[in-house]
């Protein structure tokens, strides 16, 4: 082989080595810059005003309000308590659907909760937009179709969590 064929060569593959470090690089540092919004959405999930929006969602709403208002027109609590709970998901949502986030990390951990507050949720929604005459937490309604595509179960087995009293070693 030539030796100036044996250069150009290695030149060539150093290139690619070095783009693909670049663009891991890139990756990791958009991750990084994400990272406290994905941890500002959580720990809103846990605040105190967070769980009695919930509470209030899944308790009161329906009974005490019809979705013919839409959002907009619910007076507090039932208004605060829908855009808290529909906004963060519908954030969620966004974050999934543009690739900042993987959507294991999100549909792992609120799970089985997000088809559960669109039931409740999704008339007083799509009375909204309805009423606005254009889209209305479509991210969450996206979100929502994620979490029943794939059941919490198996993202969580596919992580490999366990819990105790398994027997069997996490699948690799």
């Amino acid at each position: 082989m030539d030796i100036s064929l044996a250069v150009s060569i290695a030149s060539a593959a150093a290139a690619v080595a070095a783009v693909a470090i670049a663009v891991r690089q890139t990756r990791s540092m958009a991750r990084q810059a994400l990272l406290p919004v994905v941890l500002g959405t959580f720990q809103e999930a846990r605040s105190p005003e967070w769980f009695e929006a919930r509470d209030y969602i899944f308790e009161r709403l329906a009974e005490d309000h019809s979705p013919e208002r839409g959002v907009s027109g619910l007076p507090d609590p039932a208004r605060s308590a829908i855009r808290k709970i529909g906004f963060l998901f519908d954030n969620a949502g966004l974050l999934i659907a543009h690739g900042a986030v993987s959507e294991e990390l999100i549909l792992g951990f609120f799970g089985e909760s997000i088809p559960k507050f669109w039931e409740i949720l999704a008339p007083f929604i799509r009375r909204e937009a309805e009423i606005r005459h254009m889209g209305y937490m479509v991210f969450f309604e996206h979100l929502v179709v994620r979490a029943q595509m794939r059941s919490t179960d198996d993202i969580r087995r596919d992580l490999g969590l366990r819990q105790l009293g398994d027997d069997q070693p996490p699948s690799a």
